[in-house]
């Protein structure tokens, strides 16, 4: 009989145990996703990246071989602002005169 009351005992703890357990809230539980994917934890040590100054040579190489490029002067600039990050007018210029006289 001993047996049995202490078994007894401890069925009735188990079932007061998940009673007094507290359940997770889905707000505990959600996590922020951007894109489908999780969002990643901010690192403390990122330094800003800067943007280094692009060498034109290399640059006015590529430019070259590129089958298509603007005509006018004007949309030759905007090219070189946004997608090369080339800010300097006169190296701008440089590049454009470069270009139309050797271009095929």
């Amino acid at each position: 009989a001993v047996v049995s009351t202490q078994s007894t005992g401890e069925e009735s703890e188990e079932e007061a145990a998940p009673v007094t357990k507290k359940r997770k809230t889905e707000a505990s539980t959600t996590v922020a996703v951007k894109n489908g994917k999780p969002a990643a934890t901010p690192k403390q040590n990122k330094k800003p990246q800067t943007p280094s100054k692009p060498n034109l040579n290399d640059l006015k190489k590529k430019l070259l071989a590129s089958p298509s490029l603007p005509k006018k002067y004007e949309k030759f600039v905007n090219l070189m602002k946004n997608a090369h990050k080339v800010t300097d007018d006169k190296e701008i210029k440089t590049t454009w005169e470069f270009l139309q006289k050797n271009k095929k």
